[in-house]
């Protein structure tokens, strides 16, 4: 358990620098929290990320009271707690305020993912989680629900929030989430954006359920073919063809 603990500190303490570093986060913002078997590792309340350091990382129960080290839980602990509960397999919590995640949480419009790759690193549609007054219910209730569709979610009014296996897991989600929404900015004041084909985002779906990643939602269905009688999709000609064929016996074989 030891060498357990140590490296997820270890981690924890890497990703709040790395928020920092980033700009991702500014004055307090921004929390991180692993899963230690039946408790939870987690940043205090009131510090800055770049200043986090081994040391300071608390030990929370399942419930998020404070068990060891020195500070307070932060007041958002119940997030994080909705967020494992919502997808158990989640090892990992990640929040900060990206400023292109967190300005796009203000306009609202959940993101249609709109590059192959990511859409397998995170699925095909980034949901924004409706505002709610922090630590109320109902905010507790909308990320549950957002994260039943995604593994990382913008929150209105509050930033953005990854789930991960493993706390890099949950900050390169949130990186991607942050560098997808930099590409849309760019590409939208450029012209409109071409969207990827449907069948195209139904395999790259299927690839990324196959890998055991996301919430596991439905795979949309194939769209449907006619398919000749020697099995192969026909041509627009010979489509053509059949409606033809189809109205003549119609009319009763008139041209």
């Amino acid at each position: 358990m030891g060498n357990r603990h140590d490296h997820l500190v270890s981690a924890i303490v890497d990703v709040c620098h790395r928020l920092a570093a980033g700009g991702w986060v500014a004055n307090h913002d921004g929390n991180v929290s692993a899963r230690l078997d039946d408790q939870l590792l987690a940043t205090p309340t009131a510090l800055a990320k770049a200043d986090v350091t081994p040391e300071l990382i608390l030990t929370l129960d399942g419930q998020g009271r404070k068990v060891a080290g020195i500070g307070k839980p932060f007041s958002e602990i119940q997030l994080h707690l909705a967020a494992y509960t919502s997808r158990p397999e989640t090892q990992a919590v990640v929040h900060a305020h990206p400023p292109m995640a967190t300005a796009r949480g203000l306009c609202g419009g959940d993101l249609a993912v709109f590059l192959p790759e990511a859409i397998v690193s995170i699925g095909r549609t980034i949901p924004v989680v409706p505002y709610a007054m922090p630590g109320s219910t109902e905010g507790v209730t909308a990320l549950s629900e957002g994260l039943r569709r995604s593994d990382v979610v913008m929150l209105a009014g509050n930033g953005a929030l990854a789930v991960g296996r493993d706390v890099m897991e949950a900050y390169l989600r949130l990186e991607l989430l942050e560098h997808l929404l930099k590409i849309e900015f760019c590409a939208r004041a450029m012209g409109p954006m071409r969207d990827l084909p449907a069948e195209d985002v139904r395999q790259l779906l299927e690839k990324r359920a196959a890998l055991g990643l996301g919430p596991q939602a439905p795979v949309p269905p194939a769209a449907p073919q006619v398919v000749t009688s020697a099995g192969a999709a026909p041509t627009s000609a010979l489509v053509r063809q059949l409606i033809a064929d189809e109205l003549k016996k119609i009319l009763g074989g008139k041209s």
